[in-house]
């Protein structure tokens, strides 16, 4: 775009933002203040996509009252993306920009149908009206070059169980999010009153309080002429694209490693706070508020969380110490990873609130993969699990004797879950009957404290090495 092209689409924006009006998406005007919408957009894209009106055709979105002004603007993108434009649609393509230890960097394409120049125009709308007709102008100005614009998508899930009061960042790249907005999707719904779907619609405020993480990956998103995008579909290698993509530093290579940390950091999150804490699977955002990028609405994650049942609240403090014990966690040799993930697992299961009988069989598994998994089939493993477990964390004789009676009051205690499908209100416990609940959570900082030696040890030990006083085997 030429300086004087740049001129005239900030004179054409300015002469919209003075005529503006919200209206339903497939309907008429709406009693909706355009700087409430304003707001609302600018939450919006604060929270990488979330939007409460994504499944409901009531959804708001601006017009140009003045028919004059709308039709040149339209005609101004018609002129500027000619190029691309096939019966007035046109394609806006992202694409993930991934590799792997063997290959090299690839495209990787969202599949996004055409749209129609209608959307294009909303957006720079939308842009005018929350970053200034300026910014607006540089955004049309970067997407509408042939080489699109470069940078950074996010995946982005919700961490159930945790709070934060401040935005930390974990590793460049990453950081977690605390989700605490101002409402303004409630305040939108104010003007909708009577409308039978709102009772369907949840409020902002229940899912206030929680706690994004959002990971920075590689991507590109550009104009295409519909259907003139095949070379891109095949997963061409970024160093035959006609065009140098920029460079940008990011701590994952592909999909799959975002997926791996997801877990292992909440595991991390988890034995540091002592907590039920758990990265579900999210969804992509490419940042409406830098690209002309279609895809839109509600990201998976928050859509589908659930007032939630109960959090911890976290500092940076223990986000530093979750993050190094990611690192050593992940610094395992991959057969000690492997067991111990699965161990951790079985651990944060037993701490959701449920039934004792579903805890203490997990809190069993978990025992018997961190003490066990080598055995196989043998008829001596609860005196195994107790002998090792006993070596394992006993700092001297007698303190391994006390250790190898409570593991095996936990293993008995499985075991009548297990064969019997129930327990009793009170489970004996050195000698006394002491509330189940009670003997469950001991239970839990037990495995807890097994867990937290085996990754500060830096993995499994070699078991015939240990010795419960002074003899390997009694």
């Amino acid at each position: 775009m030429t300086e004087e092209r740049k001129q005239e689409l900030r004179r054409l924006l300015e002469e919209a933002m003075g005529n503006l009006v919200v209206c339903q998406e497939y309907g008429g005007p709406l009693p909706l203040p355009v700087e409430v919408y304003g707001r609302y957009l600018q939450e919006c894209w604060q929270y990488f996509g979330l939007d409460r009106f994504h499944p409901f055709w009531i959804r708001p979105t601006l017009h140009v009252c003045r028919k004059d002004t709308e039709s040149r603007l339209l005609n101004y993108i018609k002129e500027e993306l000619a190029a691309f434009i096939v019966n007035d649609k046109i394609s806006v393509e992202s694409y993930f920009i991934q590799s792997t230890a063997t290959e090299k960097p690839r495209v990787y394409p969202f599949d996004n149908p055409p749209v129609q120049l209608d959307f294009i125009l909303s957006r720079l709308l939308n842009l005018a009206l929350v970053l200034g007709t300026e910014e607006a102008v540089k955004v049309f100005d970067r997407c509408s070059r042939p080489e699109g614009v470069h940078g950074f998508f996010q995946d982005v899930s919700i961490v159930e169980g945790l709070k934060l009061k401040t935005e930390i960042e974990v590793f460049k790249g990453i950081r977690l999010v605390p989700l605490v907005g101002t409402g303004s999707s409630a305040e939108v719904l104010r003007y909708f009153p009577g409308f039978p779907v709102y009772a369907f619609i949840r409020e902002f405020s229940e899912i206030s309080g929680q706690t994004l993480l959002v990971v920075d990956l590689l991507g590109l998103s550009m104009f295409h002429k519909p259907g003139a995008n095949q070379e891109f579909q095949r997963r061409l290698p970024v160093d035959d694209l006609p065009f140098q993509v920029e460079e940008h530093e990011s701590k994952f290579r592909n999909l799959d490693e975002v997926d791996s940390f997801q877990e292992s950091f909440s595991q991390a999150l988890a034995l540091t706070l002592d907590f039920p804490i758990q990265i579900p699977g999210g969804g992509y955002c490419l940042e409406e508020s830098q690209t002309f990028n279609p895809r839109d609405g509600t990201i998976s994650s928050l859509s589908l969380a659930k007032g939630f049942r109960r959090a911890t609240t976290g500092e940076e403090g223990d986000i530093e110490q979750a993050k190094r014990l990611y690192e050593r966690l992940v610094a395992l040799n991959s057969g000690d990873r492997k067991k111990l993930e699965l161990a951790i697992r079985r651990w944060i299961r037993s701490k959701f609130s449920g039934e004792h009988l579903a805890k203490i069989i997990d809190l069993g598994i978990a025992l018997e993969v961190l003490y066990l998994s080598d055995m196989g089939e043998n008829r001596e493993l609860s005196f195994r699990l107790r002998l090792r477990a006993a070596w394992h964390l006993g700092r001297d004789e007698e303190d391994r004797k006390r250790l190898l009676k409570r593991f095996g009051e936990i293993y008995n205690c499985r075991s009548n879950a297990v064969h019997n499908g129930e327990l009793g209100r009170t489970v004996k416990s050195s000698g006394n009957q002491i509330p189940t609940g009670e003997f469950i959570e001991k239970s839990q900082n037990l495995c807890r404290e097994s867990i937290m030696k085996v990754i500060n040890d830096g993995g499994f030990p070699d078991w015939d090495s240990l010795i419960l006083g002074g003899e390997v085997d009694r």
